[in-house]
């Protein structure tokens, strides 16, 4: 970058041509090259000087003196200069940031051979612009010590408020950052305004690296200049205050949880239009500070520049890159411009004008690039150089964007954008400086590759040959095999490196800047934090580094975090230490290399639900990294959070045997229980895995140890597990009836198992459910038959017996194999009854066929007649009846009296009923059954109407009390019921009580008792008709009776009351008055 000649004063240019000319004085350390139209007095907002505007058009087209002197005698010496090039490999230190051209005191005096290779160095690397020569060195004899000492002091109250600046602008970093771990979502518009922030405060960085060099070497800028740089430095400030109070009033929302967002969210502070003038605001800042930038790119190295980083803008960095929110420099960016613009600049034939832009201004040409074959001889220099290299360096875009660096040309190796992209160069960007670092795996990355710590969180980390090398011995070994060999962790003599300084140690954010930089996978930003003294355990926020590098798969951030003192044995908030982080994720490289360090396979963090490393890696049947933990101490008898074993934990349907074995060989108890009582051996037979049971019966499980059932009971339901049991001496007599569970469960299979080994067929389960019985239940003939084959006895009973089993369950097909197996069809008696009960007709048949008794009746008394009464069974009645059934055999009742349910079944037995008349109160039972064909029946009979149930209830007085309106009228009119013959009660009296009761119909009942004689006043039981009425209240009635009857005065109650005695009681003057009217 040159200055043109006509920003300068007329003093100052015949200064420096002369100086130019002059050979008395030393070569300058930089050569200067063509005038730009960049005009840095214009840039820092400085008035032109007076003499500029009367030379500008004059020296707009002509080249200066000073130049096109320089440029013959660098024609001359380019050859001798390329030669001595090659044998130089020493780095030039940068010049002086402020240089004055007007006296040879302000060149650095060095000896002939020191400025020779200042010459050749700068050759290969490209024309470096020379400083302007109003950035004066302090020499007494330049200016008056008042000027110099006014001059030296702005300069350092400069410095110190541009620090106070950006020290503000990394306090808000700071705040932005931890609210960016406070929400979820965070507001629209954040990043950019957060990106914003990021760029202005690299720009800050830079200029306080740049006056901090300036102060050190001595300098000072004009006071003018300091000026101008006040002026903008006070308005960033107070830019930056406003803003810090914005967000600490976010962050104090937040921090107090739900009540905080809801008196005010973010959103509503940061709305739309005030996010938009915060980011306006910042972007003019920028750009304001961008352009005062540029005069310190020359001498500000990465390293001075990182010097000046803050925790919070590497906080606030890392958060946008592990969320992908960090700004990328897409392609047509302004970088790709400078790019274009440089080559084209050094392309351009000699003598030749540049063709500038409207942008070009604002912008830095790019360093001419050497040869390609100088480019490759000088690689190491190149690097040296790259490393130095600043984010505002004229290596180095100047736009407002940073993150990814674009595509480049094939040509233009030397340049920067292209170089970080190199296929044997991978370059990261941590927000503060530009770092290499070389690509392993033969360089894949290609051009355009973007850095480590920039992609995606997706990305698939390569793998670290560091990490690899470090654990490839334990790694190799046979993990596979169910042998182990025990190993000795030796953590002390594993690498360690100490952090070169301790100066982020201390600082707030510094640990979620380190886990930022893991997830991220910046291992270049990571080895910076941590060499500067960030710790690499866990902090206040509970997030633990190494577990994050386990979680990213980051072998190489995990080496780095241990090499730097990690402790492998901590645990983040969740309670997981990073043994089980590497567990879980099948991280063999990472266990390994844990285990090294000293981590332990049988930690148990302070959670209830917490595991240690061993059990999670058995019960994920994982059997490698069981077999590595085992080998550095892992404790196969411990037991889990749930109080279980390893064993049992570990033990499913999918168990590789080659775990269990290496478990046992390693002492685990085969015999040992959890909480419910479970042994592994119990667990392996339900999981049905033969071969597992095998190798625990061989290492000493005990199968008749309850687990918390007898071994056999679950063995059961898998045969070849049962089979292994009794050969390994199960002892079938502690558990009584496994041979009716085999049965129950169709294990015809586990039957002949246990057939084999003794086990009686006649055992009953429970004491109740023999095998025999099961299968007839179940319909199983193959089991039936094989049981009845091996000596099942058919008259052993279960909950019933299996001749009458075969009856309730519609197994007529077995009785036949039953009867010729020795079962008696007579004991115990009613099988027949059965048949009926179960409206089994196929079999009742069968057993008569047989020459059972028709008769025969059970133990409580039930005939197959009388039962198929009860049931309504027709046919089953006519069939019993046509096979000799004796309808005068009594069963639970009386046939007859059980028949008058159903006329069809009651005229069936009327008609081999010899002497109906014989059932007292069979006519009352059919009135209660509601059975007026019945009555019919059972009168043809010749049974007689005033029959009494008991002895007591008469058919009429029981159709009165049922409401039974068609069998009174029956009795009355056709059945020639006496209406004054007291069943219960006298009919009359019967009908006024349940009048009373407010039962419908009894009028009409009434009325026809009366209408057949009924006398209201003949006494029974001490009462009768009109005292009935008398006691209702009923005066309707009453006055029916009286005149349908009248009254007899004289006739007493128990009590020896007359009727109108009764009444006068009552103060009832009516019904005396009617009584005494009607009386007799």
């Amino acid at each position: 970058m040159s200055y043109r000649l006509q920003d300068l004063s007329l003093d100052d240019r015949r200064s420096i041509l002369s100086d130019r000319t002059s050979s008395t004085g030393p070569p300058p350390s930089v050569p200067p090259k063509e005038p730009s139209i960049f005009d840095l007095r214009e840039a820092l907002g400085l008035p032109p000087s007076a003499s500029t505007s009367s030379v500008a058009t004059a020296s707009a087209h002509t080249p200066p003196l000073g130049l096109r002197h320089y440029q013959q005698q660098q024609q001359q010496g380019q050859q001798h200069h390329h030669q001595q090039l090659l044998q130089q490999q020493q780095q030039q230190a940068p010049p002086p940031l402020f240089q004055d051209n007007s006296s040879a005191h302000s060149w650095p005096l060095a000896s002939d051979h020191q400025q020779q290779q200042q010459q050749q160095q700068h050759h290969a690397a490209g024309h470096l612009a020379a400083a302007p020569s109003f950035l004066r060195h302090h020499h007494p004899h330049h200016h008056g010590g008042n000027t110099m000492a006014h001059s030296s002091k702005a300069h350092t109250q400069c410095l110190h408020l541009c620090s106070n600046t950006a020290a503000a602008a990394d306090r808000v970093a700071e705040k932005m950052a931890e609210y960016t771990t406070l929400v979820k979502h965070l507001p629209h518009g954040f990043d950019v305004l957060a990106n914003d922030l990021l760029d202005t405060s690299q720009v800050l960085f830079l200029i306080e690296a740049g006056l901090s060099e300036a102060v050190r070497q001595g300098q000072s800028a004009p006071l003018d200049m300091i000026t101008v740089l006040d002026k903008k430095f006070r308005a960033a400030l107070n830019q930056f205050r406003t803003l810090d109070q914005i967000v600490q009033k976010q962050l104090d929302y937040e921090r107090k949880g739900a009540m905080g967002r809801m008196k005010r969210g973010f959103g509503r502070v940061f709305g739309d239009s005030g996010l938009d003038s915060h980011t306006t605001s910042l972007v003019k800042t920028r750009e304001d500070l961008k352009m005062s930038a540029y005069m310190f790119q020359w001498s500000v190295t990465a390293d001075k520049i990182e010097s000046e980083l803050g925790i919070g803008y590497i906080g606030l960095s890392s958060a946008l890159e592990s969320s992908d929110l960090r700004r990328k420099r897409a392609a047509g960016s302004i970088a790709s411009e400078d790019l274009q613009k440089g080559q084209a600049l050094f392309n351009r034939p000699p003598g030749s004008a540049p063709h500038h832009t409207e942008s070009d201004q604002f912008r830095l040409p790019s360093i001419p690039q050497a040869s390609l074959s100088q480019q490759h001889q000088h690689q190491q220099a190149q690097n040296s150089r790259a490393d130095r290299a600043g984010p505002l360096s004229h290596d180095s875009s100047l736009s407002g964007e940073s993150g990814h660096f674009g595509r480049a040309s094939s040509a233009d190796h030397d340049s920067p954008l292209t170089r970080y992209t190199d296929p044997s160069i991978v370059g990261s960007y941590d927000g503060g400086a530009l770092h290499l670092s070389h690509q392993r795996g033969g360089g894949k990355a290609g051009a355009g590759a973007v850095a480590p710590g920039l992609g995606t969180f997706d990305e698939i980390p390569e793998p670290s040959l560091e990490l690899e090398a470090l654990v490839s011995d334990v790694v190799s070994l046979d993990l596979e095999g169910s042998k182990v060999s025990r190993l000795k962790s030796e953590p002390f003599t594993m690498p360690r490196r100490r952090p070169r300084s301790k100066i982020d140690a201390d600082k707030a954010n510094a640990h979620e800047a380190l886990v930022g930089a893991v997830r991220s996978r910046d291992n270049r930003l990571l080895t910076q934090l941590l060499d500067r003294g960030v710790s690499p355990n866990a902090g206040s926020s509970g997030s633990d580094p190494l577990n994050e590098a386990i979680m990213a798969q980051d072998g190489e951030a995990l080496r780095l975090l241990l090499l730097y003192g990690g402790d492998p044995n901590e645990t983040d908030r969740d309670d997981v230490c990073p043994l089980v982080a590497a567990v879980e994720r099948s991280f063999l490289e990472a266990a390994v290399a844990l285990l090294k360090y000293g981590a332990d396979p049988n930690l148990s963090a302070a959670g209830p639900d917490s595991e240690t490393p061993l059990t999670v890696a058995a019960v994920a049947h994982n059997v490698r990294l069981t077999h590595l933990l085992l080998m550095y101490g892992g404790n196969a008898r411990q037991t889990t959070a749930n109080g279980s074993t390893l064993l049992i934990e570990s033990v499913g349907k999918k168990t590789p045997k080659t775990l269990v074995e290496m478990l046992l060989a390693c002492g685990a108890d085969p015999d040992a229980k959890n909480r419910e009582g479970t042994t592994v051996l119990f667990q392996a037979v339900t999981s049905g895995r033969a071969d597992i049971v095998g190798i625990l019966l061989e290492g000493g499980a005990s199968p008749n140890l309850p687990g918390p059932k007898h071994m056999l009971w679950p063995s059961t339901y898998q045969p070849a597990c049962l089979k292994l049991l009794l050969v390994h001496g199960a002892d079938y007599k502690k558990a009584p009836g496994v041979m009716e569970l085999a049965a129950s469960i169709n294990s015809i299979e586990s039957i002949r198992i246990l057939l084999d080994a003794g086990v009686d067929p006649n055992a009953k389960k429970d004491g109740v459910y023999t095998p025999l019985c099961t299968a007839i239940r179940d319909n199983r003939s193959d089991i039936f038959e094989l049981l009845l084959s091996r000596g099942a006895d058919p008259n052993v009973p279960a909950s019933e017996y299996p001749t009458f089993k075969c009856i309730t369950h519609n197994r007529l097909s077995f009785l036949p194999a039953l009867v010729a197996a020795g079962a008696t069809l007579n004991t115990p008696r009613g099988i027949l009854e059965t048949a009926v009960s179960s409206n089994y007709m196929e079999a009742m048949k069968w057993l008569l066929d047989q020459g059972l008794d028709p008769d025969d009746k059970t133990p409580n008394g039930r005939t197959a007649l009388t039962s198929a009464i009860r049931d309504g069974r027709v046919e089953m009645v006519d069939e019993l009846l046509r096979r000799g059934a004796n309808p005068n055999v009594r069963g639970q009742d009386w046939p007859v009296c059980m028949a008058v349910r159903n006329p069809d079944m009651l005229r069936r037995i009327l008609a081999v009923l010899p002497e109906p008349r014989a059932f007292k109160g069979v006519v009352e039972r059919a009135v209660v059954a509601n059975q007026l064909e019945s009555v019919k029946l059972l009168l043809d009979a010749g049974v007689s109407v005033e029959d009494r149930n008991g002895g007591v209830f008469s058919p009429l007085t029981t159709a009165l009390r049922e409401g039974r309106r068609d069998i009174v009228a029956f009795l009355i009119k056709e059945g020639g019921a006496d209406v004054n013959a007291p069943g219960e009660h006298l009919p009359i009296v019967k009908a006024l009580r349940r009048r009373q009761e407010g039962a419908a119909g009894y009028d009409e009942m009434i009325d026809m008792l009366l209408d057949k004689g009924a006398d209201p006043n003949k006494m029974y039981r001490g009462w009768n008709g009109i005292m009935q009425a008398l006691e209702s209240g009923d005066l309707p009635v009453l006055k029916k009776l009286c005149k349908r009857s009248g009254v007899d005065l004289s006739v007493k109650d128990e009590l020896g009351r007359t009727v109108t005695e009764i009444a006068i009681s009552r103060r009832w003057e009516e019904a005396v008055n009617i009584l005494l009217a009607s009386s007799n």
